[in-house]
């Protein structure tokens, strides 16, 4: 007897996965998890010190236009026992807790910064604004007497 088409198939030809397969795929999972996801709270804390530094640089270039645009002085004031900064034109100190997490301004090298109608800055030199999260990563903005703005961080 010839049998056409419908052969039986055996226990071997079924697809799917056994129970071994599906625990070793899901302690796969839970080990990358464990290793990603720590990783990834430390990167987000050092992303609001990244942000907090952004907004600070944001606000000096901003006064500096200002200052260029309107052919007058305009200040920045920080407060680092207070940790805040105020700049002309908004009503409230600003502080780097507003951005979020524990950041907190560490270091001042001079507590008002002002930009002068040509742009350049008084006092004179390398003004620096450091600041720092619960990680120990800290950021130092630092404004060079022609006006010019940048950041260097050191994250851990």
């Amino acid at each position: 007897m010839i049998i056409r088409g419908n052969r039986k198939r055996s226990m071997n030809n079924h697809k799917g996965f056994t129970l071994v397969e599906a625990v070793i795929v899901i302690c796969i999972i839970v080990i990358v998890a464990s290793i990603a996801v720590p990783r990834f709270q430390k990167m987000a804390i050092n992303g609001n010190l990244k942000a907090a530094a952004r907004d600070i640089m944001g606000d000096f270039s901003y006064m500096r236009g200002r200052a260029l645009s309107e052919n007058q002085n305009f200040s920045i004031v920080f407060n680092q026992a207070q940790n805040n900064y105020t700049v002309p034109g908004v009503a409230n100190p600003k502080t780097p807790a507003y951005f979020a997490g524990d950041i907190r301004i560490t270091g001042v090298s001079v507590g008002t910064i002002t930009f002068q109608t040509r742009g350049t800055i008084s006092p004179p030199g390398q003004n620096t604004i450091t600041l720092a999260n619960g990680l120990g990563s800290t950021a130092t903005i630092t404004v060079l007497t022609a006006g010019r703005i940048y950041v260097q961080y050191a994250l851990h």
